[in-house]
């Protein structure tokens, strides 16, 4: 519920500022690219321990490394201060579970799970600039309107019986959804101005709203950071006289 009123007042602030822009002297819009590279890994072990495995047997987690992220932006400049802009960003994930149970005289078994898969993530953002001319300071933040996303899951095993000595193999593959409570975002960076092209270094903040307390082996890491560059086109849209 909390999310859905978040997402609510966000969209209040963006129409109301949309509003505001008709009596704004000056108005951009603009459009390109955005890409990241994130400071920390995506994804963290939550409960690989669990019940006789937790005696007998040992669990191990890794997760790939700078996973980056890319998609595009659009964005409202108005009066060459308050940008609000919308992106569409694309990350892949990847990650793996070593798993080994040895029961002295039972059995002795170990298994890897790979996991891959990918995550969109629909920020809407309000940042405002501190100054005017090419190079222009700014921060604010925004929240994202959902988080989709699927993976993929491959577990090859072995297990031994010792009273028999016979060995299976074998490999089961699932898929699923990702789910997860949408994130909150901080970010800080420069626009720099070519002409009509803006590029923008920045460093952004994402906060995942997590439930620990889930069964799951793994979860998105609560706190990300990712330091990022959006490359746009920007057009003035409109331009109002001022009557004395």
């Amino acid at each position: 519920m909390s999310c859905r009123v978040s997402v609510l007042r966000t969209l209040t602030v963006f129409f109301a500022l949309s509003g505001i822009a008709a009596g704004q002297s000056l108005i951009e819009a603009g459009f390109g690219i955005r890409g990241g590279l994130l400071a920390n890994k995506s994804f963290q072990a939550n409960r690989l321990c669990v019940d006789a495995g937790c005696v007998f047997g040992s669990r191990s987690f890794t997760a790939d490394k700078l996973n980056g992220t890319v998609g595009p932006a659009v964005n409202l400049l108005l009066n060459d201060r308050v940008d609000v802009r919308f992106e569409a960003v694309h990350r892949r994930f990847g990650y793996q579970v070593r798993s080994d149970l040895v029961v002295p005289g039972v059995v002795d078994q170990h298994s890897v799970e790979t996991t891959q898969g990918y995550l969109w993530e629909y920020p809407l953002l309000a940042t405002y600039h501190f100054s005017s001319g090419p190079v222009r300071p700014f921060a604010g933040g925004g929240l994202s309107l959902a988080i989709t996303g699927t993976g993929v899951t491959e577990t090859r095993f072995t297990s031994t019986i010792s009273s028999s000595g016979v060995t299976t193999t074998g490999m089961d593959r699932r898929s699923g959804p990702v789910t997860n409570g949408a994130p909150y975002y901080l970010v800080a960076g420069i626009d720099g101005r070519i002409s009509h092209v803006s590029i923008r270094p920045e460093f952004r903040y994402s906060h995942f709203f997590v439930d620990q307390s889930t069964n799951a082996e793994v979860i998105l890491k609560p706190n990300q950071f990712e330091f990022l560059v959006g490359v746009s086109v920007q057009f003035h849209l409109k331009k109002l006289e001022t009557h004395r």
